[in-house]
């Protein structure tokens, strides 16, 4: 019989109150670097891995700047945005997709990520009504894809296999998201998400240290510090399109306001970056994504990025509030880096 993995300590972070008692515990980990990887404040285990899956989209992003595709191209904040995003669906996320995939002389049947319906209902019922099926650019990873593609195109690589791990795309992706996390690639684990391409396994010291020099360009080479500042500008200046109506990503960065980036991952990983140069990384243990939202914005409220952001309350099938779910305070001892 295979041993299970050894599993990370980690700390209480969110309760469901019903009737003013506990009903239920989310635990998990959270971690505050800088863009030295320095570790600020963590709690649970700051070095043991996670796959921080979509999380890893705006590193994903850099060749499209790097390789010079963005300034032969043109690319707009907006479709540098879309290639950075989990998006919703909705009809501007499709255009924006659309367009990056049009400026690279590519279609959607060169997508190689899957197919769902949008995650935005209306957009889910509207396409419904049309009676058909949806397709790839529907996929909320499809702008990373497109991204990936266009990256290809430039510099003449085979557009088929892209998504292969020995592809020249995946591993320039790989040692970039070595440099941007402060890790050794070598420790880098290797999975593949749900879209297909690959994924990696790394610290959530090393993702929060990742959004610190997202945020501001520093503790990388040079030119991979003006690729991240460029492509943070463009997810700041468009946060409607990293993911969607209503969406904790966008929302987190419109009322910001220039000053933060953020993105989700699946299974309840969230990382954001400030331009104070403190990153953020979470983990919710169980993969709840209810559990994201209180974690997250009581962090940023300490990083000094507070919102107006409420958490919903739980509501029973008559719609009245009957619950909450409140962040448990499991900080831990506070570091000068």
């Amino acid at each position: 019989m295979n041993r299970a993995p050894e599993l990370p300590s980690d700390a209480p972070l969110v309760a469901l109150l019903r009737g003013g008692l506990i009903e239920s515990v989310h635990r998990g980990r959270f971690a505050v670097s800088d863009p030295d990887g320095n570790l600020l404040y963590s709690a649970g285990d700051a070095e043991a891995p996670l796959f921080a899956r979509s999380a890893l989209k705006p590193f994903q992003a850099l060749p499209l700047v790097l390789s010079g595709a963005a300034d032969a191209l043109d690319l707009s904040d907006a479709e540098l945005a879309i290639a950075c995003a989990s998006h919703s669906g909705e009809e501007p996320h499709l255009r924006a997709v659309r367009s990056l995939l049009g400026k690279g002389d590519l279609s959607e049947n060169h997508l190689a990520n899957g197919a769902h319906p949008p995650t935005h209902p209306p957009a889910a019922e509207a396409l419904i009504r049309t009676g058909k099926p949806p397709k790839r650019v529907h996929g909320n990873c499809s702008g990373k894809h497109a991204g990936m593609l266009v990256v290809c195109r430039h510099l003449g690589w085979r557009t088929e296999g892209y998504l292969e791990r020995d592809h020249p795309l995946q591993e320039w992706i790989r040692a970039l998201v070595a440099e941007l996390c402060d890790i050794s690639e070598k420790v880098l684990g290797f999975g593949t998400d749900g879209c297909g391409a690959p994924t990696y396994a790394l610290p959530l010291r090393g993702l929060a240290t990742g959004y610190a020099r997202l945020a501001t360009g520093k503790g990388v080479s040079p030119d991979v510090g003006r690729a991240a500042t460029r492509l943070g500008d463009a997810m700041r200046r468009e946060p409607y399109l990293v993911a969607g109506s209503g969406n904790l990503d966008t929302r987190v960065m419109q009322e910001a306001r220039g000053s933060l980036v953020a993105k989700r991952g699946a299974e309840a990983v969230w990382a954001a970056g400030s331009e104070t140069g403190r990153g953020l990384a979470i983990k919710v243990s169980d993969g709840s994504e209810r559990a994201v939202a209180p974690v997250a914005l009581a962090l940023l409220g300490r990083l000094g990025q507070g919102t107006d952001i409420e958490v919903p309350p739980v509501r029973d099938l008559l719609g009245r509030a009957v619950g909450e779910l409140v962040y448990l305070g499991a900080d831990g001892p506070e570091r000068d880096g």
